[in-house]
């Protein structure tokens, strides 16, 4: 190595700070839901010297679980994992909760931690718009009142989710109707189908749960089904809990399960039994992952064992067996539980509609079959735009747009080339087809906590994925769930944007498999821009650290190398 003739830099050149001194930061997360309040709890734990803020469209905090109250709407996986990992909540009523008691599990999160400082409600995102030249991003907000403004941030995080939009069907004349018209997504709780005739367009997970409760108390209800669809079996049903009280219930739905006093005391007085059951849930839930491979025994088994079981419960209604009973694989579109659905498919005062919707008429529905169904009542339960791009604009490096892009081109469902210092918590290729989105949204925030640390304590400008590794790891993906997954068969799920043949796009594993990859961030699939790229290291700083300088002249300066176990993990700030 030749020497330098001269020196290189200057004293003006070597920071007066401790080696890795964060830096400032400010972060825009957007949305206050699940992601949002773990973010905002996770960058409070893990980094310093940062502004955050959370903006939030609704008027509180709680994201999907403060938006959606339709009948019946209740999580599809058991209350005790669906929750924060590291958050447990003794006080679940069931095996199964609905959506109010979810959105007060989040609520009471959020003051126990308090991250609600860092939101801010009524103000959506409208855009947002890399500037190159000062390496930030320039976010443009809409406050409920209808005045605008700008933001702007280091770092933006979108965690707004990939069922956030909610759509209205592609029917002619659906707002011509005369009668209540109500979407699932934006229910109106002062709806009363007592003794109505409702129709219901849709066969998805809350259709399946609106449907019993119309059932009960509705004139007449008629389910226009257009889909197959499995009804699965309760996760978790073989767990039981009676150690805790001789009188506990066996695993049920939601409503017909309810934990004892005595149980939820045990809970709270031993965490470690609340533990231990908390995980007896969680392998019920995530273990049985072989059946998601296609061909596998346990898939041939799992399809055999549902379609009986959905046989056997439709009783002599075979044209709803050979309708609504699929032949693809269980798990290519979401399971849900269902329960009390297949048998409300079999009341009286229930008919199940297969042929197509011509038209909406302002009294009812017209059919391909030309049958007009006049009703009191049109819920349509036909979801959401998948948002598998953005639901606002993002413009990127060389004024790229990401809803401009044919499909997206995601690196491992957290960030995109050509859009730096941008992340996503779940995105596209995320965990979404199997157990609980929970332990991945812990693990994304975390990552992106990671990512901060890095750009802060390392003097690091920008940082965004390799476009050659995004690639690389999108076709790996691919052709794993040509080889092996459920998902790949011919069914329309959202997981392929509702394509038969479309791309799938959730993870190309198991939840574990996801969780590892996920774990830490790889720095070398990345492209770092520094702060000063001719002093690369200028964050080695004066020659100290944090941890000297905070301790200097004391006898309580930690010495972390020496230690009585060589296993010790050990780190200097």
């Amino acid at each position: 190595m030749p020497l330098l003739e001269s020196p290189a830099y200057t004293d003006a050149d070597i920071p007066d700070y401790p080696q890795s001194t964060p830096q400032p930061l400010k972060i825009i997360h957007v949305g206050a839901g699940a992601s949002g309040l773990i973010f905002a709890h996770k960058a409070e734990r893990g980094l310093k010297n940062f502004e955050l803020i959370c903006y939030e469209k609704n008027d509180s905090i709680g994201g999907t679980w403060y938006e959606n109250v339709y009948p019946g709407c209740a999580c599809d996986i058991p209350a005790h994992t669906y929750t924060l990992p590291f958050e447990p909540n003794p006080e679940w009523s069931g095996y199964y909760s609905y959506s109010d008691e979810i959105q007060q599990y989040f609520l009471k999160f959020a003051k126990k931690y308090g991250v609600e400082k860092y939101v801010k409600l009524n103000t959506a995102v409208e855009s947002a718009t890399w500037d190159e030249s000062e390496s930030i991003w320039k976010v443009a907000l809409k406050r409920k009142d209808g005045t605008t403004f700008v933001d702007s941030c280091n770092v933006l995080v979108n965690g707004s989710g990939v069922v956030n939009k909610w759509k209205w069907p592609t029917i002619e004349g659906l707002h011509d109707f005369q009668g209540v018209l109500a979407h699932s997504a934006a229910w109106d709780r002062s709806i009363d189908w007592a003794g109505k005739t409702v129709a219901v367009i849709g066969t998805g997970s809350s259709s399946i749960q609106m449907v019993p409760k119309f059932a009960e108390t509705g004139k007449h209800v008629s389910v226009f089904m257009r889909n197959q669809t499995y009804i699965g079996p309760q996760f978790g049903s073989n767990v039981s809990n009676k150690e805790a009280d001789p009188d506990a219930m066996e695993p049920h739905a939601a409503g017909k399960h309810q934990y004892t006093e005595k149980e939820k005391q045990r809970f709270r007085d031993d965490p470690d039994y609340h533990l231990r059951y908390r995980k007896a849930v969680e392998r019920s839930v995530v273990s049985g992952f072989k059946m998601f491979y296609r061909g596998s025994e346990t898939n041939i088994a799992a399809k055999k064992l549902m379609q009986d079981s959905m046989s056997q419960r439709l009783g002599d209604r075979d044209d709803l067996k050979k309708r609504f009973i699929p032949e693809w694989s269980p798990g290519c579109r979401r399971l849900t539980p269902g329960e009390g659905y297949l048998e409300a498919l079999c009341e009286p005062n229930v008919t199940c509609v297969f042929s197509d919707i011509v038209k909406i008429t302002p009294t009812g529905l017209v059919t391909a079959d030309n049958v007009e169904r006049n009703v009191d009542i049109l819920v349509c339960a036909t979801g959401f735009h998948i948002g598998y791009q953005p639901h606002f604009r993002v413009t990127g490096t060389g004024g790229q747009v990401m809803q401009d892009q044919k499909q997206p081109n995601v690196y491992a469902s957290i960030c995109v080339p050509g859009f730096p210092n941008y992340f996503v918590v779940n995105g596209p290729r995320g965990n979404w087809g199997q157990g609980c989105v929970m332990p991945s949204h812990e693990v994304h925030t975390e990552y992106i906590v990671q990512c901060c640390q890095k750009m802060q304590q390392d003097d690091v400008k920008s940082m965004v994925p390799r476009e050659d590794v995004t690639t690389q790891l999108n076709l790996y993906m691919d052709a794993w769930h040509r080889k092996h997954s459920v998902w790949a068969e011919d069914c329309r799920s959202w997981y392929k944007d509702n394509e038969p043949n479309g791309r799938v796009w959730i993870w190309p594993g198991s939840l574990f498999h996801h969780l590892k990859f996920m774990k830490r961030p790889r720095f070398e699939h990345y492209e770092l821009t520094y702060k000063d790229p001719s002093n690369i290291f200028a964050f080695l700083g004066n020659g100290l650290t944090i941890t000297e300088e905070k301790f200097a002249g004391t006898e309580d300066m930690p010495i972390p190398y020496i230690r009585k176990d060589e296993d010790e993990i050990w780190d200097i700030e």
